[in-house]
């Protein structure tokens, strides 16, 4: 199998992407500050739900208890979406009307499905009203949606990142959105046997969100008088052989190269890398994923200057978080919620690391890998 490897600033000649700004919504917090104080206080967001598991028990789940019981699928993603963007937009009003300005939204795996007429009328729906957002903006805006599940962040950051860097573009809102409050989800999650019932615990807890960042090259960011929050310095995406759902056997091939992508060239200019956030949940299959990739990803690269190995240096410093579990599976708005903890993080000195590598795996073959820098 040949594997879709992309990626962006890995290359030595690529510059860090400003982050002008950031917006979070999910079951814990309805911003990124509040996302970021919940995940620092431990707070769960977790209460019963109207569906059921195959055992006849009431569904966990980590989803928004202000929005309507009885709004789900596409309306409900769309409620997310237009609470984060309603984040972003004091800032987007700022920008002068003509700005090339490019929307590329992370989106469940499920909604890449062709044979289900409802989850393709959702997605047009999706892609409808989020696109008639950007042009009522920005006329010249350009609308991207990437259903790749987990990795959809990374996926639309190369993307995004490489037309920023090529000048096509002026700047870029990246991110995702997921929901599993849906009783399409909740049908294929209780099919999978995926769904948390207290029996299982081989499952994970379904929850929703969306989360954003504003991107803008720096001619424009100092043309505007834009703040600059944290940087991307990279992304990387692969494949894995072995997904979720598949019967061959994992073997972390896709996370690990999307992972070594970047931290070759770290390793390469003598940096340590800090902090390591991934998209692990209570399923097996996640937890030995990452087991695997991880060190891989550090593998031995020398002496630092002390003459101490780089790998024990790099062992001995790293923070490893996850996905707080307290928010429940974020699906496509994974990878970008971590963004936006690094980036809290790195303003308010708690934790006190200013380099964060976030990793996705999605439940297709899909893995993706971000480097976010204070």
């Amino acid at each position: 199998m040949k594997a879709r490897a992309t990626s962006w600033g890995t290359a030595v000649k690529e510059s860090p992407m400003p982050v002008c700004a950031t917006a979070a919504v999910n079951g814990a917090g309805l911003s990124s500050h509040q996302t970021w104080a919940f995940w620092r206080a431990e707070l769960t967001p977790f209460a019963e739900s109207p569906f059921r598991c195959s055992n006849g028990q009431r569904a966990t789940m980590a989803h928004l208890q202000t929005l309507p019981v009885r709004c789900v699928g596409a309306e409900r993603l769309l409620r997310l979406g237009r609470k984060a963007f309603s984040q972003l937009s004091p800032l987007l009003d700022r920008l002068p009307g003509e700005s090339r300005v490019a929307l590329a939204v992370g989106l469940s795996d499920r909604l890449a499905e062709q044979s289900d007429p409802l989850l393709t009328q959702h997605r047009r729906q999706v892609e409808s009203e989020l696109s008639a957002w950007l042009r009522a903006k920005f006329p010249h805006g350009i609308a991207r949606f990437v259903p790749r599940g987990h990795a959809s962040f990374a996926v639309a950051l190369v993307e995004a990142c490489s037309a920023l860097s090529a000048r096509s573009l002026d700047l870029a809102i990246v991110g995702g959105m997921e929901t599993y409050y849906d009783p399409i989800a909740v049908r294929e999650l209780v099919r999978q046997q995926r769904l948390f019932d207290l029996e299982d615990m081989d499952s994970m807890i379904p929850g929703e969100g969306a989360a954003f960042l504003l991107l803008a090259r720096r001619d424009v960011m100092r043309h505007l008088s834009l703040p600059c929050l944290a940087q991307i310095e990279a992304a990387a995406t692969d494949e894995e052989p072995g997904s979720m759902l598949s019967e061959v056997p994992c073997l972390a091939q896709g996370l690990s190269r999307a992972m070594r992508a970047i931290t070759v060239r770290m390793k390469a200019e003598r940096r340590q890398l800090e902090w390591v956030i991934g998209d692990v949940t209570n399923e097996e299959y996640r937890s030995h994923e990452w087991g695997l990739a991880l060190p891989r990803s550090i593998a031995p690269g020398g002496l630092d200057t002390a003459g101490k190995d780089f790998f024990q240096v790099a062992v001995d410093r790293l923070r490893y978080d996850f996905i707080p579990e307290c928010f429940g599976d974020l699906g496509a708005a994974s990878m970008a919620t971590a963004a936006v903890l690094a980036i809290e993080s790195f303003g308010r000195g708690d934790p006190a690391e200013r380099n964060c590598l976030i990793t996705g795996s999605s439940v297709t073959r899909d893995r993706g890998a971000v480097l976010v820098t204070a």
